[in-house]
């Protein structure tokens, strides 16, 4: 399985990232960004702040455009480009203000990938302060969360939240916008070889299947539901949403749905938005699909043609707990 063959490899890098780095791993120095000065650091959480009650906007200063590639930018031949759900010029990369050097690896493989793409500037979690922000954006936490469930058993965290918040904004400008398809990128990406032909080719294996959510990276925790193309699968519960394709339909639908007033996890969102309720990996989904529309048609590339770079785990506001990792429980009233 080329899936299973790759992550693999991910997962021996990892280690071996982690035993070079290991007492700086033990006393959890990716914390911050060692690239920014103290005077910095206060200005980018004052910056955040703002940032966060700008949400669900993406005003100006939250985008930037960056163009490495010919224009206009297609994956696909024209004339099957929005029957196959090209994103074409509509690639979003998300990142945190505060971690400078991730968006500096991602944008030296836009470069190198010739890609053009919009920075976002995400939603940070570090500037909620209060359960009264949450209230004032209009945003909760699915009713009954409490502590997850038992393969991922911690309450929810700021830093959720800010992921959450940071799509969701990406989804709400689709459809201000009135974009088709984008591609959506977390900036701890790390490209495959050749993925602009394999991009294209991928999704003109699915033109004629009705997905409007397409896994571009991902960790599959249970097993695919079938096989449709060379490439292309039926996801069982996945999780990771560092690399996805939304069609315009599926924001639609999210933002229809306010999904902003019953958080999970997103990647975990997207599997039970998806219909995968019957989990053996989360023996509460079902509980929670009573708060999550079945508004999601997922299909997922394989092998993924993007993962995660080695090491960024360790950087990460969800994937790992870290100095300053606070629960939204936790924050005073």
């Amino acid at each position: 399985n080329p899936t299973t063959a790759l992550h693999q490899k991910y997962h021996d890098q990892t280690i071996e990232f982690t035993m070079q780095h290991f007492e700086r791993v033990q006393r959890g120095g990716f914390g911050s960004d060692g690239s920014l000065s103290e005077d910095r650091q206060l200005q980018i959480a004052h910056a955040a702040r703002e940032r966060l009650f700008r949400w669900p906007e993406l005003e100006p200063q939250d985008r930037q455009r960056v163009s490495f590639g010919s224009r206009p930018q297609r994956f696909c031949p024209p004339d099957t480009a929005d029957r196959a759900g090209d994103p074409g010029e509509h690639v979003f990369v998300i990142s945190l203000q505060r971690r400078p050097s991730r968006l500096r690896q991602g944008l030296a493989q836009l470069q190198r990938e010739g890609m053009t793409a919009t920075i976002v500037s995400a939603v940070d979690g570090d500037a909620i302060e209060r359960q009264a922000d949450l209230a004032e954006l209009g945003v909760g936490i699915l009713p009954g969360y409490g502590a997850g469930h038992e393969n991922h058993k911690i309450s929810f965290t700021t830093g959720e939240v800010g992921c959450f918040l940071s799509h969701y904004s990406v989804w709400h400008h689709m459809v201000e916008q009135n974009l088709p398809a984008a591609l959506i990128l977390e900036d701890d990406f790390d490209l495959q070889e050749g993925i602009r032909e394999r991009l294209g080719q991928y999704l003109q294996e699915a033109a004629t299947e009705p997905w409007n959510l397409m896994y571009v990276g991902r960790s599959p925790v249970e097993e695919d539901l079938r096989r449709v193309s060379g490439h292309i699968v039926e996801p069982g519960y996945t999780l990771w949403t560092v690399a996805y394709i939304l069609r315009l339909d599926a924001a639609k639908a999210l933002l229809r749905a306010r999904v902003e007033k019953s958080m999970v996890p997103l990647d975990e969102f997207f599997s039970i938005a998806m219909g995968r309720v019957d989990s053996i990996y989360n023996p509460r989904a079902r509980e929670f699909s009573h708060h999550v529309p079945a508004v999601l048609r997922g299909l997922a590339m394989e092998p993924p043609l993007v993962m995660p770079y080695v090491g960024s785990m360790f950087e990460s506001d969800t994937a790992m707990l870290r100095k300053g990792t606070r629960f939204v429980k936790d924050l005073p009233l």
